[in-house]
């Protein structure tokens, strides 16, 4: 790719669900996207659909609980770019424990999610946001999520590494501010991707329910005032919005989108 031909994005969690529909919507808005993720097929899917765009993908299948791992394919996503970045999207997060209390789960399931959803994003922001200080421009986007705005019983892994990431895009949005970068935090409620899909599915399968009989119950314990579950789209409109020209003057700040739930 020749530098300065196109802004350039780097995206995680880009193989699947919301983190593959912002790297599409981010080329379909212009820029060449790297995508990273576990799973080198599904990136390589996501990739052929940005060269339809008429955009360059580069495709980096990375262990992002491996540091140095991280080290070596944002030094390929470097030389790719001519080492620019203007766009960093943080979409990458694994639940973890999905309902033992604290005590219910050892310190090894506790680790990966907080090298997944908190010290990951922060290898990437030890890297890239030099360079886009360098550059004196550059937008940061950390995809929370609003457990990381309270307290849920049996999600205090998750919940935990939503609120360090919260603190770690605030402190990075006072650094950088001066160099024209800015760092934002979204933290969407739930999101009806396939696997939560496949989930109302099966559960409605098993007890003799309709999936849609089976959603309702589910917006209804969460306590979603809209009355609906969020879909990609409600995200990646917003991830849109702060990296165009109305995120100009929005940093260090947290935009929830739950329908209703943190009010």
């Amino acid at each position: 790719m020749a530098e300065g031909a196109a802004p350039v994005a780097f995206v995680t969690g880009a193989s699947a669900g919301t983190g593959r529909e912002i790297a599409l919507a981010l080329a379909g808005a212009g820029y060449d996207v790297a995508l990273v993720g576990r799973r080198t097929e599904a990136l390589e899917a996501v990739a052929t659909a940005i060269g339809e765009h008429g955009r360059d993908a580069l495709v980096l299948p990375i262990e992002l609980r491996d540091a140095a791992a991280v080290e070596t394919g944002i030094d390929a996503f470097l030389a790719w770019s001519g080492g620019r970045c203007d766009v960093v999207v943080n979409a990458a997060g694994i639940p973890g424990p999905l309902s033992p209390d604290i005590g219910g789960f050892g310190v090894a399931e506790f680790d990966a999610v907080i090298a997944t959803n908190l010290r990951a994003p922060f290898l990437i922001l030890s890297r890239l946001l030099p360079v886009m200080r360098a550059r004196k421009s550059g937008r940061i986007i950390n995809i929370g999520g609003n457990h990381g705005m309270r307290g849920r019983a049996g999600r205090s892994s998750y919940s935990s590494s939503k609120w360090g990431l919260r603190g770690l895009s605030r402190s990075a949005a006072l650094e950088a501010g001066k160099d024209n970068v800015t760092v934002n935090y979204i933290a969407p409620g739930p999101i009806a991707v396939q696997r939560m899909k496949d989930g109302w599915a099966a559960r409605g399968e098993a007890e003799g329910a309709s999936e849609d009989a089976v959603r309702k119950d589910y917006v209804a314990a969460m306590g979603i005032a809209l009355g609906r579950t969020n879909e990609p789209a409600d995200i990646v409109a917003t991830v849109l919005f702060l990296v165009g020209p109305g995120g100009r003057n929005i940093t260090g700040q947290e935009i929830v989108i739950d329908g209703g739930v943190i009010v």
